[in-house]
């Protein structure tokens, strides 16, 4: 499992420049949430109130000078435009995390294209019958490995998310890992998956880390901090912003500047 060359050098010129006009790393992430997309209508879903189009997401995200958008908050795969959305911040030089739960990967994996700066990010909570039991949904753990293995055969860089909670088992994630390691997947992060902790026990801090030393890489296990650094930053904007709830805070307030 190796660290993709190019995220790495994107991450270190933004830790560069961010450090040398501004005394500080700066954000790296940026969350860009499947609810601005425009959903499928056979599965009932309706346009959101402000009629945010996918074009505005692009134009949105692309203001953005962070080295990543993280695609996820509902489920991406529930709307129409994400494969056109992720080639088109792609195009624009943006690493696009796509975050699923996989359960149509493999029905759409054919509306993205690979690319050096897409990864298409299955959330696994363990191995299949914990997996199953703690989605509550019989065959979940089947489908998303469908999928892995749909878009690994496509040529597509593939990472598994867990969202640590306190049913997590640190053995199924250690078990979870050498698994997925026959099936060549890319990546491994380890994050809270955006959950409030700003009251989380030392317990829980325990877990997290014990929990991302299963990584066995430390660009990967940095990543995951930089991911959890993204949802913190994001739940501090919301708790003070004042923005219209149609507009996510995180994005009005980190996407004021135009892309150099």
């Amino acid at each position: 499992m190796k660290f993709p060359l190019r995220l790495t050098l994107d991450l270190g010129r933004q830790r560069f420049f961010r450090a040398g006009y501004h005394g500080s790393g700066g954000a790296a992430i940026l969350h860009l949430p499947a609810a601005w997309l425009p959903a499928l209508h056979e599965n009932g879903f309706k346009h959101s109130s402000h009629a945010h189009t996918a074009a505005d997401s692009v134009r949105t995200a692309a203001k953005a000078k962070v080295p990543v958008l993280w695609i996820g908050g509902s489920e991406p795969l529930d709307h129409a435009e994400v494969g056109r959305v992720a080639f088109a911040l792609n195009a624009r030089r943006r690493n696009v995390f796509v975050h699923t739960d996989g359960q149509r990967l493999r029905q759409r994996i054919h509306e993205f294209r690979p690319d050096a700066r897409l990864f298409l990010t299955v959330e696994l909570a363990g191995r299949e019958a914990f997996h199953d039991r703690v989605t509550g949904k019989p065959g979940a753990f089947r489908r998303a490995m469908e999928g892995i293995r749909a878009a690994k055969l496509s040529g597509f860089y593939v990472c598994a998310h867990v969202s640590v909670t306190e049913a997590t088992e640190p053995c199924e994630t250690g078990e979870l890992f050498e698994l997925l390691d026959r099936y060549d997947v890319d990546g491994y992060i380890v994050s809270s998956g955006g959950r409030r902790q700003a009251d989380s026990t030392a317990a829980y801090r325990e877990k997290l880390a014990e929990l991302r030393g299963f990584v066995r890489c430390s660009r990967w296990e940095n990543f995951s901090r930089l991911l959890e650094s993204s949802y913190t930053a994001r739940a501090v904007k919301e708790d003070i912003s004042s923005a219209a709830p149609s507009l996510p805070a995180q994005v009005e307030t980190e996407t004021v500047e135009e892309t150099a």
